[in-house]
């Protein structure tokens, strides 16, 4: 019987380290992933900067971006957003090139995510075709902020804390953060983990752990820091917790398939369906809306004549601190 016993711990001992290797062997294809990712992100942002240009057309360089960070080996973790002036996100082409182009005076938002296996790496970045006094240091003002909230980033901190500082340099250019956005703790397969990185300290906050991947994301907006969902929504992202509900229409029924195949839980475009569907795509994802399988994400705006500044970058929280990604 002693005999027994003592196999029997042999037996848990052995698979508590056949679990802690496979815990290990995990994190290191985690941090892989992740470095991996963000090194593509970095290289495109380079890439793509210079191109963007006064009399650009915003559905060749989403295009051209997305095709690039999977030329590199990536795939995009959300399509790419193009949000111009009061747009302060979720605005990406249609399905259809509506002929939107970058004119002079305009401030452009390029977000942009890559993924490696469903590790996520987030960045965005803000260019400026204004000489209006007013703008001169709104880009200034958001990259500014995430510098020193990175430096805050580290185990055991709350993010309101951040939160705080973010609040304090923002309003400190005299431009207001946008208090319905900010940045968030991405997982695995998710954009938008459970943890919050707010833009003001009143909001509530979470305390950061090691092993954390946090997306530092600001905005800064000359308008009161509030923004509405337009009518308009061009990105869709699949309702994980929907059960099974009856379809009519044989093409939602594919897209969906599709979609669980292809992007899992990751916001896609509408029009990154179309290499794939030639018709039905728009009454399909109305169907699949209604239904509540997919949630649409509306493009959210500040007020008509608001300017809005963005700067995002990625961190994996280390012992001691942070390491950027992106």
């Amino acid at each position: 019987m002693n005999e027994n016993k003592n196999l029997n711990s042999k037996e848990k001992k052995e698979k508590s380290k056949e679990e802690l290797e496979k815990e290990e062997a995990e994190k290191k294809i985690k941090i892989e992933s992740l470095r991996k990712a963000g090194k593509i992100a970095q290289e495109v942002k380079k890439y793509v900067k210079p191109k963007i240009k006064q009399e650009s057309n915003v559905f060749e360089l989403v295009e051209l971006t997305e095709t690039k960070i999977k030329e590199l080996g990536g795939s995009c973790a959300f399509p790419v957003n193009v949000s111009i002036n009061n747009i302060a996100a979720h605005y990406t082409s249609p399905l259809k090139d509506d002929n939107l182009i970058i004119n002079s005076g305009d401030i452009i938002k390029i977000d942009l995510g890559v993924h490696i296996e469903g590790y996520i790496v987030d960045t965005a970045f803000t260019v400026s075709f204004s000489d209006e006094k007013p703008l001169e240091n709104i880009i200034q003002s958001t990259e500014v902020a995430v510098e020193a909230a990175k430096m805050m980033v580290k185990p055991d901190v709350n993010t309101r804390e951040i939160g705080k500082k973010i609040e304090t340099i923002v309003k400190g250019f005299n431009y207001n953060p946008i208090k319905e956005l900010g940045g968030h703790q991405i997982e695995r397969w998710k954009v938008h983990g459970k943890k919050q990185v707010p833009e003001l300290g009143s909001q509530g906050g979470d305390v950061i752990e090691e092993g954390d991947v946090l997306a530092i994301e600001i905005f800064a907006s000359t308008g009161r820091g509030s923004v509405h969902p337009t009518n308009a929504s061009y990105i869709y992202e699949l309702n994980p917790y929907t059960g099974r509900v009856p379809l009519r229409r044989k093409t939602s029924k594919q897209i969906l398939g599709f979609i669980n195949k292809n992007f899992k839980t990751l916001p896609f475009a509408e029009r990154w369906l179309t290499k794939e569907f030639q018709i039905g795509v728009v009454f399909g994802l109305e169907e699949l809306v209604r239904t509540n399988k997919l949630k649409a994400h509306y493009v959210l705006a500040e007020e008509k004549g608001v300017f809005v500044s963005q700067s995002e970058e990625t961190v994996l929280v280390t012992e001691d601190g942070c390491e950027k990604l992106t």
